[in-house]
């Protein structure tokens, strides 16, 4: 009786372990992101120049407009994946559905870029959006320069964990 109450304490105690890794990653992983996101809202802050009134406005839109732009570009990468990597093989008529979802796909992002910038311009000026897409340009522009160079980002590891700070010049 013992040695079944030891095996089910260690494969509990295993299976434990193993979910608390598995966990431990994924809160790694969000925690990557969640830099990265208040990186890029420091950025986009300084560039604009948003005053805390209008911060209060502009975030709640824009992380509206991210959120639905991170979920068509998941749909974009599953579509991706279907037509360069499918798991079995596509029929003449599935490749055309899915070539042509994928052109609908750049078709609904233009649709909602021209939402949120319709809503932007009744919170900013016209200057302040012209740097804030200036901005965003420069931000992901310089994500990707020090990822390429291997630099460390909120994104990537790095042996002391620094992750990349908003005023490192690139």
């Amino acid at each position: 009786m013992n040695k079944i109450k030891a095996l089910l304490l260690s494969l509990f105690v295993f299976g434990q372990a193993f979910f608390l890794s598995g966990a431990a990653q994924k809160n790694e992983e969000e925690a990557r992101k969640d830099r990265l996101k208040s990186q890029k809202v420091a950025y986009l802050t300084e560039k604009i120049g948003l005053s805390a009134e209008k911060a209060q406005q502009f975030w709640p839109l824009y992380n509206e407009m991210s959120e639905k732009m991170d979920k068509l570009w998941d749909q974009k990468k599953k579509l991706v994946n279907r037509l360069y990597h499918p798991k079995e093989k596509l029929s003449e008529s599935e490749k055309e559905a899915v070539l042509d979802q994928f052109v609908d796909y750049h078709y609904k992002k233009s649709i909602l870029q021209k939402e949120y910038h319709e809503k932007f311009k009744k919170i900013l000026t016209i200057d302040q959006i012209i740097k804030l897409y200036g901005a965003e340009y420069e931000f992901k522009k310089n994500m990707l320069h020090l990822l390429r160079e291997g630099k460390p980002t909120s994104c990537t590891e790095s042996e002391k964990g620094i992750g990349v700070k908003v005023s490192d010049p690139v």
